[in-house]
């Protein structure tokens, strides 16, 4: 209720007291939203804190006020050094000037997230502060005045329609209004008795602003609250009270945002892997083709079959088996056990990391309960204190991608190689590269206690071999190893390393890994 003209009122008297005759000194702005004037004093300096953005729209008087040496602009060059005249309460309006000599106004336009502070010259308009609100363009001073007739008789002709009458009154005073039956009485002597209670007490020249919610009323409201008889005084304890409650309100849904998005993508990562799971166990498996194979060694097989038709024993039926041209039916089963085995072994790594992200997501979510029910912002600190090493900040001048959860880091050039290898990534990490050719670092981000399943491995290792000198060959041989086992020798060339373990798994290289 700060930008309500009944409370205007008051604060425009108090600035008149403060600073007709007096100079302005300084009008600088440090972000797009707020505005600092300073006014010289013989006995100390004043100053006048105008935040106009959509959540903060306040004025404030502090006291001093420190200015960055950075990232300020001054504002309004023409009127520094100017004498205040007036201060302009305008009628019925959200809205008052300061007046200056020579003609200069500077009118502070105090309508919500639409507020803004404007200079005028001769009624004239000459600077915006905020530029991007085009009716101010058109704003006509003479025309801001609003005369209302605000008599009993105007009361009773417009029938009871007091917000017709008061276009000023706001929500607090509609409730106010509403709690005294005010809409369900017929006597007009009892709503104008109402009414004139109502003015009474919004001229009274008491000043209320709650604690819980920050909000400046004129009316005694319920709950905890601070009265004040100084509109400058009261202004000054919302803008503590708004602007620490809203750092810590800001403070607390970046991190909840944060969490929840990890929340998210930790349930994607369980979802993806246990229907993986799913999938591999519901599908036949590679060794029960391989025993078919095996208990029909004694056929002959073109070497150059694609294919052969034998009886499933399983199922009692017919079913037709992929071969692999110039291996015997052995050979041929040799790797369907081959596979079983290896798909038991994916089979214990998705149960392995489904159990290990259930518990990360258990914690996440205790986390978020935990902050949500807190209230005090040193508490809020011991939760968003950043890592020792920032993601954020290391990952910046890698090339990053993800897959299935897990982070994907590639080097831009050789000297990136070494600073993604050597400085960025950690001993457990798993760390790519296309075999014999220059080409990209690749490094998957590993959790702690997560294994990397091979199908991650396979599309990460493309990656590798698009970003190397064999991104146009059909197939590229990628090395894979743990980040511990790669070493840098004194003296070698940028990106230059060494590895004393490594596998090597052979793919197309792809450019996208999704």
């Amino acid at each position: 209720m700060q930008f309500n003209y009944h409370f205007l009122k008051f604060l425009t008297k108090e600035l008149s007291d403060c600073l007709i005759n007096k100079r302005l000194a300084l009008v600088f702005t440090q972000n797009k939203n707020e505005l600092i004037l300073k006014f010289d004093r013989s006995v100390s300096d004043f100053f006048i804190k105008a935040n106009l953005d959509s959540e903060a729209s306040l004025l404030s008087f502090p006291t001093s006020f420190a200015r960055a040496k950075k990232n300020s602009v001054d504002l309004f060059g023409e009127i520094i050094g100017m004498k205040v005249i007036h201060i302009r309460q305008f009628k019925n309006e959200r809205s008052f000037s300061i007046q200056f000599e020579n003609q200069y106004e500077l009118l502070f336009k105090l309508h919500g997230r639409h507020s803004n502070i404007i200079l005028f010259k001769n009624d004239e308009l000459l600077t915006l502060f905020k530029n991007n609100i085009a009716k101010d363009q058109l704003l006509d001073l003479k025309g801001m005045d609003r005369e209302i007739d605000q008599s009993d008789e105007a009361i009773v002709a417009n029938n009871f329609d007091v917000f017709k009458t008061f276009p000023t009154f706001d929500k607090h005073i509609k409730g106010y209004l509403k709690s005294n039956q005010f809409y369900d009485l017929e006597s007009a002597d009892a709503k104008l008795e109402i009414l004139h209670d109502l003015l009474g007490q919004l001229n009274d020249h008491q000043f209320y602003v709650s604690v819980e919610v920050p909000d400046l009323y004129l009316l005694k409201p319920e709950g905890e609250y601070e009265s004040f008889s100084n509109p400058i005084t009261a202004s000054n304890f919302l803008a503590r009270q708004f602007f620490t409650n809203h750092g810590f309100a800001q403070a607390k849904n970046k991190l909840l945002t944060q969490l929840n998005k990890e929340i998210k993508k930790s349930e994607s990562y369980i979802m993806q892997n246990e229907n993986k799971r799913k999938e591999i166990k519901n599908s036949r498996g590679y060794d029960e083709i391989a025993n078919i194979l095996m208990a029909n060694l004694h056929l002959k097989v073109n070497p150059m079959s694609k294919d052969i038709e034998l009886f499933d024993f399983y199922s009692n039926e017919q079913i037709k088996i992929k071969l692999k041209p110039n291996q015997s039916l052995q050979q041929n089963a040799e790797n369907l056990y081959r596979k079983a085995k290896n798909q038991s072994k994916e089979i214990d790594i998705l149960n392995e990391n489904i159990s290990a992200k259930k518990k990360m997501l258990e914690s996440l979510k205790t986390k978020v309960a935990t902050i949500t029910s807190l209230e005090d912002i040193k508490e809020l600190r011991v939760f968003d204190k950043p890592p020792s090493s920032s993601i954020a900040k290391e990952a910046s001048p890698f090339m990053e991608f993800e897959i299935e959860g897990f982070q994907v880091f590639a080097g831009k050039n050789a000297k990136n190689n070494d600073l993604l290898t050597q400085k960025f990534a950690r001993k457990d990490d798993l760390w790519l590269h296309a075999r014999d050719v220059s080409g990209s670092h690749v490094i998957i981000r590993t959790p702690k206690g997560v294994k990397i399943p091979m199908r991650v491995i396979e599309q990460v290792a493309r990656l590798a071999a698009w970003h190397s000198k064999r991104k146009s060959d059909t197939l590229c041989p990628v090395i894979y190893t743990q980040k511990k086992y790669v070493r840098k020798p004194k003296g070698s060339l940028p990106g230059q390393v060494l590895l004393s373990k490594e596998e090597v798994i052979l793919v197309e290289p792809k450019r996208n890994i999704n």
